[in-house]
């Protein structure tokens, strides 16, 4: 944290021209199904950044990071995405000064290391549902935060103490942590950091030696939540062959909300939750002052969920039936 303030303060005494003593390590964070994007953005402009001096000075020294160096999968279209060898695993990799989390599947010791970092004072940045990964660690509670707004249902869902801030490129959720929405919202994230580091004339040399055109980097305005499609479904049977029940299923670009209506037990629009592995499904709902149940299976046409309904000491069987 103290050579980052160091170098920010040297930056506004020599208007942006600054160069930092060290190179500023910059560690890319990896595991399975890493999103290219989210990696090769800001690589591109941390890699690209170099200052107006006479060495041409390339202040940034970059290096990826995982759980182990063994080669891994990045996101694919409909297969294996590229193969990527992380330089260090978490046990040796060079202390960093940035640390960049794109969206990713995570892997073991990821929010200790993330916590580790935080706790040094290095700068945490996220990109896309890498801000996920920065709340399971704990770096985001009581904080603002943005993300994919795909996903901004699931985020809002998972992580009620971290405040989700929407139609924004990114977020300054503390100190030394930035969130972004996503894909190319890391590379506006990334010029804004140069920006901090050496001054809005060096970020836009940057950008424009990338030919990056956008402007969000600057006026931080970003997408309409409004775009993400809106999908419904309603599920509905009679438990035990007799007390109807709804089960609505609102998805909002990649997240889902579950409402149930119970009628004749007053109950209309409890909020529902799911769980899912592989074809076995449960979900609970609040019902006359406590928690009712329901476990079962999907069957093959995906059109149906049989199971058993369980409210206190009564259990009944309940098939709900996908409405056309």
């Amino acid at each position: 944290m103290k050579a980052f303030v160091c170098v920010l303060l040297l930056a506004g005494l020599l208007g942006g021209r600054a160069m930092a003593a060290d190179p500023i390590k910059v560690a890319f964070v990896l595991s399975d199904h890493a999103n290219v994007m989210d990696i090769a953005g800001p690589w591109e402009v941390f890699q690209d950044t170099t200052l107006d001096d006479e060495k041409e000075t390339a202040p940034f020294k970059l290096y990826t990071v995982a759980p182990t160096t063994a080669p891994l999968l990045t996101t694919g279209s409909g297969g294996p995405g590229m193969t990527i060898t992380p330089d260090y695993s978490f046990d040796d990799a060079p202390a960093p000064d940035i640390v960049v989390v794109g969206a990713q599947a995570g892997g073991p010791g990821l929010d200790e290391w993330l916590r580790r970092q935080h706790d040094a004072g290095k700068t945490i940045v996220s990109i896309c549902t890498g801000a996920f990964k920065l709340a399971q660690a704990g770096l985001l509670d009581g904080s603002r935060a943005t993300t994919h707004h795909w996903y901004f249902g699931d985020f809002v869902e998972q992580f009620p103490n971290v405040k989700l801030v929407r139609e924004v490129r990114y977020v300054q959720s503390a100190p030394t942590i930035f969130t972004a929405g996503g894909l190319t919202s890391g590379v506006d994230l990334s010029l804004h950091i140069v920006a901090r580091y050496f001054g809005q004339k060096q970020a836009q040399r940057t950008a424009d030696y990338l030919e990056y055109q956008g402007t969000g980097w600057k006026s931080n305005k970003g997408i309409a939540a409004l775009t993400a499609p809106v999908k419904r479904q309603q599920w509905a049977g009679k438990i035990g062959g007799r007390t109807d029940i709804v089960l609505h299923r609102v998805t909002t670009g990649a997240s889902n909300a579950f409402t149930t209506d119970i009628p004749s037990r007053h109950v209309f629009g409890a909020r529902t939750t799911i769980k899912s592995e592989g074809r076995r499904v449960s979900f609970t709902v609040p019902l006359d002052g406590q928690l009712a149940s329901f476990a079962g299976d999907v069957s093959a046409g995906d059109t149906q969920l049989s199971g058993t309904f369980t409210a206190g000491q009564e259990s009944l069987p309940l098939t709900l039936t996908l409405a056309p």
